[in-house]
């Protein structure tokens, strides 16, 4: 990991062709060493699969660009050496990583069984506590860092790296934040849910498109009324979600700001925050007091301290009472710090989903990330 005793920084970021989030149209790379940038890399990938006009709009890319550029495999083999001589970097790590990962899978590449990484979203929550938010964009904002196009993978990989720079300049150190991820454990999940895989209903699709929608509008921070007016659109020609959360919320809070024919601050404000906290529930929130003893709590996603039945003993040690469903009673929904597959591919699973439900009909379930939790085995 090291080179003429620098640390050596990977930083990478990867655009995907459709929702599934399991191909690469695109990968941007920079090479960091000690506080300096010694090498950028970037290729148009032909995923060789279908392109979502969602993911069209978002990168810019779409089949005709990428008809005859190298496929993964090709790719890889330029990668390969720089991926291996560095941590990894990239801002909401987890999710590149697990696209890297099913890449990797679905080309039968044997790489190495494990892969160390860190994530600059993750260390500017620490860094930079009074961020209004920790997206790539915001944070460039806040640090005058320049963006040129977002979700453009050399320009966020660019980005990226930048943050990283910023925060080694502050004496901060990327191993403090250092996670493993398990590449052989991604891609046999892969294996075994595409194995099961079930088609997912219309309302299931609907609503992912929902979320997809409100993701990219709140995207930049900022809310203008046109979004809105295509927003609510979009609503009205839904309405056969209606009674699904969170179309309901989402519905109602737009039609409230909107009926008097005026959008003011406050209100997009407002709806900016939900919007926020939708697409990114565990994102945006906090606990400040957490205490098991004699609480109700259900496990979900993947945690860094170990498996989820060792988890579930320790907490029950400590006095708390585990729950495998989320229920009116429940106390808390504790978030594993590597989420899961379903996260990434932009949902946040049905565990988190009925807590937020809960939440909106006045229940005090809260919803609590592992670090929030200091779980130590």
């Amino acid at each position: 990991m090291k080179t003429a005793d620098k640390e050596r920084y990977i930083v990478f970021d990867v655009e995907t062709p459709n929702s599934h989030n399991d191909r690469m149209s695109s990968i941007g790379v920079v090479v960091v060493e000690g506080q300096n940038v010694i090498q950028e890399y970037y290729t148009l990938i032909n995923p060789e699969t279908h392109f979502d006009p969602f993911n069209i709009s978002l990168t810019g890319i779409s089949l005709a660009d990428v008809r005859d550029k190298p496929t993964f495999a090709e790719a890889w083999a330029e990668l390969a050496p720089i991926f291996s001589s560095g941590m990894l970097i990239a801002h909401n790590a987890p999710f590149d990583m697990s696209v890297l990962a099913k890449c990797l899978n679905a080309y039968h590449i044997d790489w190495q069984p494990y892969a160390y990484y860190a994530c600059t979203c993750q260390m500017g929550r620490k860094c930079l506590p009074d961020a209004q938010d920790h997206k790539l964009n915001t944070l460039c904002t806040l640090l005058q860092i320049p963006l040129e196009q977002h979700h453009c993978a050399l320009d966020d990989a660019k980005a990226c790296a930048s943050l990283l720079i910023h925060y080694l300049k502050q004496g901060n150190d990327p191993t403090d934040f250092v996670h493993s991820y398990d590449i052989s454990h991604a891609c046999t999940a892969q294996k075994t849910s595409n194995a099961r895989h079930v088609q997912p209903s219309e309302t299931t699709l609907r609503l992912q498109t929902l979320q997809m929608i409100l993701k990219s509008i709140s995207a930049d921070g900022v809310l203008t009324s046109e979004e809105i007016a295509v927003l609510e659109e979009w609503m009205i020609s839904n309405q056969i979600l209606e009674g699904n959360y969170p179309f309901d919320k989402v519905f109602r809070t737009v039609r409230q700001a909107t009926q008097d024919g005026v959008l003011d601050n406050e209100e997009k404000e407002e709806m900016l925050e939900l919007f926020n906290r939708i697409t990114d529930p565990v994102g945006h929130t906090e606990c400040c007091c957490f205490d098991i003893r004699g609480k109700v709590f259900c496990l979900t996603g993947e945690f860094k301290a170990g498996g989820r039945g060792a988890i579930e003993a320790h907490l029950v040690s400590l006095g708390g009472i585990a729950s495998k469903n989320v229920t009116k009673k429940t106390d808390y929904v504790i978030v594993g710090e590597f989420g899961s597959d379903a996260w990434s591919s932009g949902n946040y699973g049905t565990k988190v989903k009925k807590a937020m439900e809960l939440q909106e009909k006045g229940c005090s379930i809260e919803i609590v990330k592992e670090s929030e939790a200091h779980i130590v085995l």
